[in-house]
C-alpha cells in the first residue's frame, strides 16, 4: 500500500503543484515553472518526493517537499539536510524544504532543523514541518481548491464533528468539486488512498462513488491481482478477492507500522525494530487493531514483548 500512498502523492504534487506549494509554504505569490525530475536527485536509493522551480516575486528558486506517511526510519534532520546539499549543488539555486506528515500520530518529534558548531565551522539548515492533524480542514474546503481535497480527511475537523462525519463532509465537498469529471474521479479516487491512511477502507468504499477505487489507474496491483484470481475462481469472484486481498495487505501494513511508530514515540529503544519480524507473523488484522489499541497502557516495552509473545502463542 506504501506505493500507492506514493504514486498518489505524486499526482497531487505534480498534477496540482502550484496550489500543493501555495498550501505548504503558506505563501500565495508563487509560479510553478517546472517540475524537475525527482530520480535525478537520488543518495543512497533514496529519491525526493517532489521538487519544483519555482518563481518567487525576488526569486527563482527550488521547493523540496518530503511526504510522510508515518514517521521515519532514518531521522529526518539527516535527510533534508542531505537532500538540501545535493539540491543546492545540482542546480545553484536557494532550496526550501518542508516535511509533510500525513498520519496523524507522525512528526511529533521531529525538530524542523539541523544545526551544528565546532572547530571554527557552523551549519544549520531549518525546514518547514506541517501536520495535517494540526490544519483547519474546514478551511482547506471553503478555500475551494480542488487538488488539496484528497488531504482533508487526515485534518483536523471541526469542533463537534466526528471522524466519520467528517470523512463523509470531505467526500461530499470533492464530489461537488468544480473540476470535470475525469478529474473529480481521480481526486476522490485519492482522497480514498490518503483517507485509509486512518480510516477502515470498508467505510471508505461505503461512501466515494461505486467504482471509483476499482478505476483508479494508480490502482493497477489490485486489478492485476483480481484478474489472475478471477482465471481460476470465476470473474465476478475474482476481481472481488483481488480487491479485497489487496486492501486487507494495505491496512495490515498500516497497523504494523503504526504500532512500531507508537512504541518509538513512546520508548525511543533500538529493541523495537527487532518487533517487526514478530509482528509480521500475525494474519489477522483484528489482533494487529488490538495490540495497537493495547499501546497506551503499556509502561515498558518488555511488557509489550509478553503481550506479543501471548498473542503469537
Amino acid at each position: 500500500m506504501a506505493q500507492h500512498y506514493d504514486n498518489v502523492t505524486k499526482y497531487v504534487t505534480s498534477e496540482h503543484s502550484e496550489p500543493f506549494s501555495i498550501f505548504i509554504l503558506g505563501y500565495d505569490n508563487i509560479k510553478v515553472l517546472e517540475n524537475l525530475d525527482n530520480k535525478q536527485i537520488t543518495l543512497k536509493a533514496h529519491e525526493t518526493d517532489t521538487t519544483l522551480k519555482v518563481q518567487f516575486p525576488d526569486e527563482i528558486a527550488i521547493i523540496h517537499n518530503e511526504i510522510q506517511t508515518y514517521g521515519s526510519q532514518e531521522p529526518m534532520p539527516f535527510r533534508i539536510a542531505g537532500y538540501n546539499g545535493f539540491l543546492i549543488r545540482e542546480h545553484k539555486l536557494n532550496v526550501y524544504s518542508s516535511v509533510l506528515y500525513l498520519h496523524p500520530q507522525a512528526g511529533r518529534n521531529d525538530p524542523g532543523y539541523y544545526e551544528y558548531v565546532g572547530y571554527g565551522c557552523e551549519y544549520r539548515i531549518k525546514y518547514r514541518v506541517i501536520r495535517l492533524i494540526e490544519i483547519d480542514g474546514q478551511s482547506i474546503i471553503d478555500a475551494d481548491v480542488p487538488g488539496l481535497l484528497p488531504l482533508t480527511p487526515l485534518m483536523k475537523p471541526p469542533v463537534g464533528v466526528n471522524s466519520i462525519d467528517w470523512l463523509d463532509k470531505c467526500v461530499d465537498s470533492t464530489f461537488n468539486a468544480k473540476v470535470d469529471t475525469a478529474n473529480k474521479n481521480l481526486l476522490l479516487a485519492a482522497l480514498g488512498v490518503f483517507g485509509s491512511v486512518v480510516y477502515d477502507m470498508e467505510l471508505i468504499r461505503q461512501l466515494l462513488p461505486e467504482g471509483i477505487m476499482q478505476d483508479f489507474p494508480l490502482l493497477q496491483e489490485y486489478i492485476k491481482e483480481a484478474r489472475e484470481n478471477a482465471m481460476t475462481q470465476g470473474l465476478e469472484r475474482g476481481m472481488e478477492r483481488g480487491m479485497e486481498r489487496g486492501m486487507e495487505r494495505g491496512q495490515k501494513k498500516f497497523a504494523i507500522e503504526s504500532i512500531l511508530m507508537l512504541l518509538n514515540d513512546k520508548f525511543d529503544v533500538s529493541k523495537i525494530q527487532e518487533i517487526r519480524p514478530n509482528l509480521e507473523e500475525i494474519d489477522d488484522l483484528a489482533q494487529l487493531k488490538n495490540i495497537l489499541r493495547a499501546i497506551p497502557e503499556i509502561q515498558h516495552i518488555d511488557e509489550f514483548v509478553t503481550l506479543l509473545n501471548n498473542k503469537n502463542s
